[in-house]
């Protein structure tokens, strides 16, 4: 009766020996990516509480980020963007740019990116064909959008027709349309 006993008894201690094996192996691969991640980042100040940790951060100098220069992040996105055949998602945007050191500096950089993308799609540079896959506009695109929101300022450049010939200037063909809202007043009452 002993015998059966003393077995299951070896087997649990195998069991917790294997699981401290295992656990002892984890700490040790934390402690190398702990020291591994200080000796890049300094350590943030060591407190219990959130207050102390607080006031240890506001005391502490703050470091001063480079800027990178004006419209680099603009530029580098539409040289990669240039590159591709197809629509790119916003993660590889931003690790192209952070390969070329050209991402944001930020603590938070794809907000960021995600900012830039979309002052670019209201110039129209850019095009977002969803779920945050984006492409530069093609030239018949933008031509088209060209077309249809410019012709009022192409029919104002167009050279005016020469002294003596028969062709007459042409007025706009797309249609002015005024709001017929005032913001902050009642309608009008019938007169």
């Amino acid at each position: 009766m002993a015998d059966p006993f003393a077995d299951r008894l070896r087997s649990e201690l195998d069991g917790i020996q294997a699981e401290l094996d295992r656990l002892a192996e984890r700490r040790r691969l934390v402690e190398e990516l702990l020291t591994l991640e200080s000796a890049t980042v300094s350590p943030p100040p060591a407190a219990d509480k959130p207050r102390a940790r607080r006031t240890a951060r506001r005391t502490e100098p703050a470091a001063k980020r480079s800027r990178s220069p004006r419209g680099l992040i603009t530029s580098k996105i539409r040289e990669f963007l240039g590159q591709q055949g197809e629509p790119v998602h916003a993660t590889k945007i931003l690790a192209y740019l952070e390969q070329h050191d050209a991402a944001p500096r930020s603590a938070k950089p794809m907000p960021t990116l995600q900012s830039a993308l979309q002052r670019l799609k209201e110039t129209g540079e850019l095009e977002n064909t969803g779920r945050n896959h984006w492409r530069l506009r093609s030239t018949e695109a933008s031509h088209a959008s060209e077309a249809s929101g410019d012709s009022v300022s192409e029919a104002a450049s167009a050279s005016p027709p020469a002294a003596g010939s028969a062709t007459p200037i042409s007025a706009p063909t797309t249609p002015v349309v005024t709001s017929t809202t005032r913001f902050g007043l009642t309608p009008p009452s019938d007169r």
